[in-house]
């Protein structure tokens, strides 16, 4: 049952090495020698390159990428782990690299002829060929860096032609000033300002922080400006002679003209940007161009990346791509795109990794609307509890006040302190403002949540629950988790959109923060988007994902709270059906669980008073054993994840059904009976390997190496998954290594009951897939309908497929061949709108259900008929998985 596919090495995939000097022939190729004379490379950045080389067009066995950019990217790699080479983890990159490097990146796409959308896409389909994590680190934050610059000089574009006044030829000429500098120089000087900012200020490549960084250069360089080379209003702005009201007034209109919050860019300048630029100047106000070129120089120089700079000279290789692929400069090596070759497919796969033009310039826009949306969600909202919610508070038979007000106190001064060692000590106020945001956040959410339980269970004291700690620092982080991730949205060229994916302050870093647990997390988030409906899609898409990271794999660690829950409650049975929406539970029950089976509402656990008891022996009378509905639900989710991510491989692989089902029976029983499996692991692993041991043991094994191929190419898939799996203690290895030392150790007697000459366990069912909306009438309450799946009637047939014959037979009523039949079914219409009732139609008097209960005087005044309304319409598929959107997978 082992794989012979691997040596069964104890360590992760090797990187390529590129210090093996041994392995380098004393034969350049041909083509990579000419580039290397015209660039002026060093030996060992040549040598390095050629190795490279080899190992690229090895890996690219079906010839997708130009020998021209293997010969490119081979470069990069080679000047990179030159630059790094002990990788991107060095202390010593905290205060920059000690050596200018032998050549930079802007150095090596000018002498090539390549742009940087076309290194990104060649490098991102290089991105599986074991390249270090020295590479992989700098690709990732140069790209980062790319769009976000790319989408903020096409703001500072349009921010120069709105603030400065078109400069006329001879213009400066009539200015008896001698040191009037003229409006291309000044926009020259607000750009290079912002370049030296953003690399001292900016911690990430935050797109929102690095637009405020820009509108507060831009405020610096006004306040030399003379008021005749600006537009209205910002002329009148110069007037005044009191530089501290100017300064104030100019952020303001800034602020107005572009719908910023004044409040944040002025924490941002009077925090960051003056001190920087009082370093920058040292201490002389006068702001000279040719200096503050001179210094980005040597700081690109250093650092030996894009030089930024040549965006105002719109250099062709800092050019993004146009819709269909290609550079919308001729400079390209290139210029028709890829070559044509059989694996089309691919090519558009690479095609879709470039930056594109279109896509890059709204970046900002969507970055700022979401943070106004965020902000709109909580102006009405104070940053303290409400009346309402302290009526709950007073309901409880202990009153949770205090230590609420206690602990979001102590929780405020470990995130301001964490906030400030991931930046600097100047953004304490910054810390702050995010925190009150994430604090009103809160206490709406709980507020809404409170009600729902109100209405639910009937009842008032919620005690238990709002005594409960992880519940509330669950909570608390949530929404500064929604918080940090809408002002830290970056723009990830990958994914096609605005993401926090990237930042510092990424998911799970609030988790850490607050010394919390995933599974805790997890409980959490399905509740918080129901109780706040209006959060904006990015959020809710957000939240979603981060649910799927926990379920896949966060929640797996060895500290995680789900084995010890495992340990400690009743083995929880996987549902094939989803629940019914009236079944779901509530973020209240999964903190308050394992709890005792409840059957009626009226019993519920969540009152300090109730008759259920949290812990303590069951008696000896027929009481329901203890569940943990929290675990239940979370295996339940953890399997719906698992399937659909089969059914995608399946689809790929080619895998007949009835092997589809037994694979799933073997995966389902790791997630549910081998658990321990999972610790340190990702669930994809356990996905792999149960896919390649069924095949095998039922004598149609497909490669292994066929398996992680088929996988990488699924949009979830993670290098890390095949590459790195943990093996025992702090021991990796690939994902064969995994398999022939761990998992078959463990599996190989339930796998083997699959043999054909064995009898096969009992097969799992499959979970079933909501695909048909839900519907529910406002006043019949607990009453859903569906549409009827599988429908006995055919839809009628389009005009131009009808025969004459059918023509005749498609007819309403009994009149047939007229348009008689069409006006007096409108007739009928208008008199029943019209409140002019006439018979019962004779199909609706067969047809006739229950009436719902007479509804009271006040109700019919505001709701005459029952309109459906739509509460759900889910479609289970990989890019909605989303465990958060409303009731649970079963």
């Amino acid at each position: 049952m082992s794989s012979k596919e691997d040596t069964g090495e104890s360590q992760c995939v090797p990187e390529m090495s590129l210090d093996n000097n041994e392995c380098v022939k004393d034969m350049v190729d041909a083509e990579l020698e000419k580039l290397a004379l015209s660039m002026e490379l060093p030996d060992r950045i040549k040598k390095k390159a050629n190795n490279v080389l080899e190992t690229l067009l090895r890996y690219d066995e079906q010839k997708v990428i130009p020998k021209s950019s293997a010969i490119v990217c081979a470069i990069y790699i080679a000047a990179i782990d030159i630059r790094m080479p002990y990788g991107p983890s060095d202390p010593q990159l905290e205060i920059g690299y000690l050596d200018q490097p032998d050549i930079t990146v802007s150095e090596i796409l000018k002498k090539s002829q390549t742009s940087v959308p076309v290194l990104f896409r060649w490098m991102k389909y290089l991105g599986d060929a074991n390249l270090s994590e020295a590479v992989r680190c700098h690709l990732k934050q140069l790209e980062k860096d790319y769009c976000v610059v790319s989408a903020l000089y096409h703001t500072h574009e349009r921010l120069w032609c709105s603030i400065f006044k078109e400069e006329q030829r001879g213009e400066t000429d009539s200015i008896p000033l001698q040191t009037t500098i003229s409006v291309n120089d000044k926009k020259h000087l607000c750009w290079v300002l912002f370049l030296l900012a953003k690399e001292r200020l900016l911690t990430d490549s935050q797109i929102v922080e690095a637009f405020y960084i820009l509108i507060c250069c831009y405020e610096y360089v006004l306040r030399t400006t003379p008021g005749f080379q600006l537009n209205t209003p910002y002329d009148e702005v110069r007037v005044s002679e009191d530089s501290e009201k100017q300064s104030g007034l100019m952020l303001k209109i800034l602020c107005e003209q572009f719908d910023l919050s004044l409040e944040e860019v002025t924490l941002v300048q009077k925090n960051r940007a003056e001190p920087c630029f009082e370093k920058l100047f040292h201490g002389n106000k006068n702001l000279e161009l040719s200096s503050l070129t001179e210094q980005y120089e040597r700081d690109h120089r250093q650092k030996g990346d894009l030089n930024e700079l040549l965006f105002l000279w719109k250099d062709p290789h800092l050019q993004p791509l146009e819709q269909n692929g290609n550079l919308s400069s001729p400079r390209n090596d290139e210029p028709d795109g890829p070559p044509i070759t059989p694996v089309s497919d691919l090519i558009e796969k690479v095609n879709t990794l470039s930056v594109n033009g279109d896509t890059v310039e709204p970046t900002l826009r969507a970055a700022l609307n979401t943070i106004q949306n965020l902000k709109k969600i909580l102006s009405s909202t104070k940053d303290e509890p409400s009346p309402e919610l302290l009526v709950h508070f007073k309901n409880c038979s202990q009153n949770p006040v205090k230590s609420i007000k206690e602990r979001v106190d102590r929780l405020e001064k470990v995130f301001v302190e964490a906030f400030m060692q991931q930046t600097d000590r100047n953004q304490a106020p910054i810390a702050k403002q995010r925190f009150v945001l994430a604090k009103r956040l809160y206490y709406r959410v709980m507020e809404s949540m409170l009600n729902h339980e109100r209405e639910r269970l009937s009842q008032t004291d919620f005690s238990k629950l709002l005594n409960i700690e992880t519940f509330h620092v669950s909570l608390l982080a949530c929404a500064l988790e929604i918080v940090m991730m809408t002002y830290g949205a970056s723009w990830n060229a990958s994914f096609g959109t605005v993401c926090a994916g990237d930042s510092k302050f990424s998911f799970p870093w609030i988790v850490q923060t607050f010394s919390l647990h995933c599974y805790d997390f997890f409980k959490v988030l399905e509740s918080f988007i129901k109780a706040e409906p209006i959060l904006t899609k990015e959020i809710v898409r957000h939240l979603q994902n981060l649910e799927k990271r926990i379920l896949e794999q966060l929640a797996w660690t060895r500290e995680s709270p789900v084995f010890e829950a495992l340990s400690k409650s009743e083995a929880p049975v996987v549902q094939a059906e989803p629940l019914a929406p009236s079944n779901t539970v509530s973020s209240a029950d999964l903190y308050l669980s394992p709890m005792r089976v409840v059957k009626s509402k009226s019993s519920s656990s969540l009152s300090g008073g109730s008759p259920h008891k949290m812990s303590g022996s069951a008696s000896p009378e027929k009481t329901p054993t203890k569940k943990s509905q929290s675990l239940a639900i979370f295996l339940n989710k953890v399997c719906r994840l698992g399937y659909l991510r089969l059914e995608q491989l399946f689809s790929l692989l080619v895998i007949p059904k009835d092997l589809q089902q037994r694979i799933w029976t073997c995966f389902e029983y790791c997630i549910t009976k081998k658990t321990a499996l999972l610790t340190g692991r990702h669930l994809d692993q356990i996905m792999l390997c149960s896919v390649y041991a069924i095949c095998k043991v039922m004598e149609r094994e497909i490669k292994f190496k066929i398996i992680i191929k088929t996988y990488a190419e699924l949009p979830f898939a993670s290098p890390s998954v095949y590459r790195c799996a943990l093996i025992e203690g702090c021991e990796y290895g690939t994902i064969i290594v995994f398999y022939n030392q761990v998992f078959m150790h463990n599996m190989k007697n339930y796998i083997l009951q699959f043999a054909p000459t064995r009898q096969s366990p009992t097969l799992s069912p499959a979970p079933k897939t909501i695909t048909s909306p839900i519907y529910s009438l406002t006043s019949r309450p607990n009453f859903y309908v569906s549409p009827l799946k599988n429908s006995p009637f055919k839809p009628p047939l389009s005009p131009s497929q009808m025969t004459p014959r059918s023509l005749q037979l498609y007819s309403f009523g009994d009149i047939t061949g007229s348009n008689e039949k069409l006006q007096r079914i409108n007739d009928a219409m208008n008199r029943a709108k019209n409140g002019i009732l006439g018979t019962t139609p004779k199909s609706q008097k067969r047809l006739r259900f229950d009436h719902p209960p007479e509804p009271d005087s006040s109700a019919a005044t505001t709701q005459s008929s029952e309109v459906p309304i739509v509460v759900k319409k889910l479609k289970m598929t990989e890019n909605s998985e989303n465990p958060a959107s409303g009731g649970h997978y079963f």
